[in-house]
């Protein structure tokens, strides 16, 4: 039963083959009320690496339920699995669920949820719902809550009277910036802000994945590898920005910081450019901090455990919003064997993706274990 696990502590320029092994696990044994799944698919995302204990992430997660993967310990993923065994009531064989649980090949649940951290047991997927397009969910989920919920992610003013000057068009166009405009998150999150009326302006790695992003609701994207990103905000956005919606933290972090408006607001959602620098704990940091004083910025940070309770109606708004032509999804799908793993986890972060990165096993036969 192959499962990836956490075996050394990464390098200044880590390779995911050297972090993490196949390694073999117990088989479970499915008891009353409980079943056993078989992994389809998995998310590839930044967590994989950043839920790593290193001196560099101690960032007090623990507290609110998110454990650092240690070595010897599963890598934690969001998976879809299909159910090939049950003694349950509520789930049948052939069932898909989705879940955040260790990558190993077969595992077994509780129905009722009591072997989880959050007391719920795994989720069904929809017959109608793709596992490509279920495991893209969750990104959406992000987005729509911190667009729409979050104080310093929201545009549209609150209360009735907000409603009322939004009705009668008296609310200024705002200017939002998205960074990681190309990821995941970024791509619903630009088309969100679009729905809501605003001038949105997108940040990613190349001009092809620039000019492509357009297509998902962004008026602007600056290629911060080929263009000086503090250059061209001057440029896009001479009067400020309104919101900054970051999913990458450090330099990019300092360049959107220097173009708020009186009053504006930054959400930080994750902070991709502080991954590699986990191992050592040299951190970048925000260094454009001191800004937030004089403009009197709202900064808030993002975390997905504090708001389970908003997620199924972000899962209905974000079926409706696609359904009615909204909202539309892309990702990276890659086809490949149980050990192509890491090759994707490297991929990931070299850039080289389009939305959610997906790996769906096409071989469930035998797997090389490393001894």
């Amino acid at each position: 039963n192959p499962g990836w696990v956490y075996v050394k502590k990464p390098d200044p320029v880590p390779k995911a083959s050297e972090i993490f092994a196949v390694q073999d696990q117990d088989l479970p044994k499915v008891e009353d009320e409980m079943f056993m799944a078989r992994v389809l698919a998995v998310a590839v995302a930044p967590h994989t690496r950043a839920f790593l204990e290193l001196p560099g992430n101690n960032v007090g997660a623990e507290a609110m339920g998110l454990h650092r993967t240690i070595i010897g310990e599963t890598v934690p993923c969001e998976l879809v699995a299909e159910v090939v065994e049950s003694k349950c009531k509520g789930y049948k064989v052939g069932d898909r669920v989705v879940c955040f649980a260790p990558l190993v090949q077969y595992q077994v649940f509780r129905g009722d949820g009591k072997d989880r951290p959050d007391g719920r047991a795994p989720p069904k997927v929809f017959a109608s719902v793709s596992t490509e397009d279920q495991l893209n969910l969750s990104t959406g989920i992000t987005a729509y809550i911190v667009a729409n919920q979050h104080p310093c992610g929201m545009v549209d003013e609150p209360g009735c009277w907000g409603f009322v000057k939004k009705l009668l068009g008296w609310t200024p166009r705002k200017t939002v910036l998205v960074t990681s405009a190309a990821g995941g998150i970024g791509i619903v999150a630009g088309q969100l802000y679009k729905n809501k009326g605003c001038r949105v302006i997108g940040v990613t790695s190349t001009r092809a994945k620039a000019d492509r992003i357009k297509e998902f609701g962004y008026d602007e994207a600056i290629a911060y590898k080929e263009e000086d990103m503090d250059t061209r905000l001057g440029e896009l956005a001479p009067e400020g920005i309104d919101v900054f919606f970051d999913n990458v933290g450090a330099e990019q972090l300092d360049a959107g910081s220097k173009h708020m408006k009186v009053g504006g607001k930054i959400v930080s959602v994750g902070c991709a450019a502080e991954i590699d620098n986990y191992a050592t704990g040299k951190i970048s940091g925000w260094k454009e901090y001191h800004r937030m004083v004089a403009k009197e910025l709202q900064v808030g940070g993002f975390f997905l455990m504090n708001h389970l309770h908003r997620i199924p109606m972000a899962v209905i708004s974000l079926v409706i919003m696609n359904k009615r032509g909204k909202l539309k999804s892309v990702n990276t799908v890659v086809k490949g064997s149980w050990a192509d793993f890491t090759k994707c986890v490297d991929r990931l972060h070299s850039g080289d993706t389009f939305g959610r990165l997906v790996l769906v096993f096409d071989d469930q036969g035998s797997i090389a274990i490393d001894a």
